[in-house]
């Protein structure tokens, strides 16, 4: 499993990441301020949608955030993980319902 889905995972088994470490405002945790390679399928998405015209976080430029952008990003992943886990939650009923 490659590092952004064993990172996936992992957050999904074992609950976020400290928030304490440094943020990047266009990459969230993923990149440590740049102190990481952005895994291959973050980049591939990103230039993807660049070729589609769309509005994408730059590649190579960090910001660090500022606490109020740190406590959306929070709250966004929080509300996608509930959200994302609802979801599976659903299909895995559809599934025993269905008597597999």
């Amino acid at each position: 499993m490659s590092g952004f889905f064993a990172r996936a995972a992992d957050w999904l088994e074992f609950g976020r990441p400290a928030d304490d470490g440094p943020m990047c405002v266009h990459h969230g945790p993923a990149c440590a301020m740049g102190a990481e390679p952005l895994d291959e399928i973050y980049v591939m998405v990103i230039r993807a949608k660049q070729r589609a015209g769309q509005d994408v976080p730059p590649l190579d430029e960090h910001r660090p955030m500022t606490l109020a952008e740190r406590a959306q990003y929070w709250r966004e992943f929080e509300e996608a993980l509930a959200e994302a886990k609802a979801k599976n939650a659903q299909a895995e009923a559809e599934i025993w319902a269905g008597g597999l």
